[in-house]
């Protein structure tokens, strides 16, 4: 006889979509040294300085990090670790870290210890894989990840949705982590290319450049998300791979796609950091 497995439905109601200041959670990217580690309040510091510049508190800023403390203090909320109580490294799989990821919201918002609390994501680089993937296993219901998730807004900085530079990813072939951002690899492909939705619906936004020589800019809109910003400056005013996560003050050429075409390239496109900070107080974020 066939058994048919159905995800628990969530346990408390789904909160309300609205504009307001939610509990953001950063998480940061690969990092390519072999320390494999990160202090978040460092990667962090602009974005989380900028947002408390305009409301935020710092209980309501979050910070995710798969590899262990890179130096000083913990420098982030929540690290991973592995069953054995080990720290992540770039051999640790984006799949076991989704998973990691996924529970960690599910425990402290999604179903308590108060229940029924929804976050907003802002993820740079590989990091923007790391809740792709999250999302996507929860909603496929793999062993493992959470029943139900409430995320209201994902922006993703530089992420590598379609594959990283080939030329970087070939100088380090032998990581794991570098062979699932590899176009083409089975991780990416796993993944839809319209990214799911959590239990609330979750309103994506995606940020590339035409200046940044890690992610192309095409790779970094690839997805179907419901809003899109492409940087193509010049000069001082060029983001770079780490400028979409850094800079966070002035106007920028850009274009943006909300639905059908793109927008005309204008010079009065929001920085990166000001553009999260907007993506996940309203849904509408250009």
């Amino acid at each position: 006889m066939a058994i048919a497995f159905v995800a628990a439905a969530p346990a408390n109601a789904a909160p309300s979509r609205s504009n307001g200041r939610s509990t953001v959670i950063f998480v940061h990217g690969y990092d390519p040294t072999f320390a494999a580690a990160t202090n978040c309040q460092e990667y962090w510091a602009s974005a989380i300085n900028h947002f408390k510049s305009n409301g935020y508190t710092d209980a309501q800023l979050k910070t995710y990090s798969y590899y262990k403390n890179k130096s000083g203090s913990n420098g982030c909320t929540w690290r991973y670790k592995d069953a054995d109580g080990k720290y992540g490294t770039r051999n640790t799989s984006l799949t076991e870290i989704a998973r990691s990821f996924a529970n960690r919201v599910y425990n402290s918002y999604s179903s308590g210890p108060y229940g029924g609390q929804k976050v907003d994501v802002v993820a740079h680089s590989m990091g923007g894989l790391v809740v792709r993937a999250a999302l996507h296993h929860v909603k496929k219901g793999t062993r493992g990840f959470p029943s139900y998730l409430y995320i209201e807004d994902v922006v993703t900085l530089g992420t590598p949705h379609y594959g990283a530079d080939i030329g970087q990813l070939n100088a380090c072939a032998h990581v794991r982590q570098c062979r699932q951002m590899r176009g083409g690899s089975d991780f990416l492909d796993g993944l839809p290319q319209t990214p799911s939705k959590s239990a609330m619906g979750t309103d994506w936004t995606v940020v590339s450049s035409y200046d940044d020589d890690t992610v192309a800019a095409g790779s970094g809109a690839w997805i179907h998300a419901q809003h899109k910003l492409q940087y193509n400056d010049s000069g001082d005013k060029a983001i770079s791979h780490t400028a979409l996560k850094s800079h966070k003050r002035g106007s920028y050429r850009g274009r943006v796609k909300h639905s059908g075409m793109w927008s005309a390239y204008t010079n009065y496109r929001p920085a990166p950091v000001e553009l999260a900070r907007r993506a996940v107080y309203q849904e509408s974020s250009q």
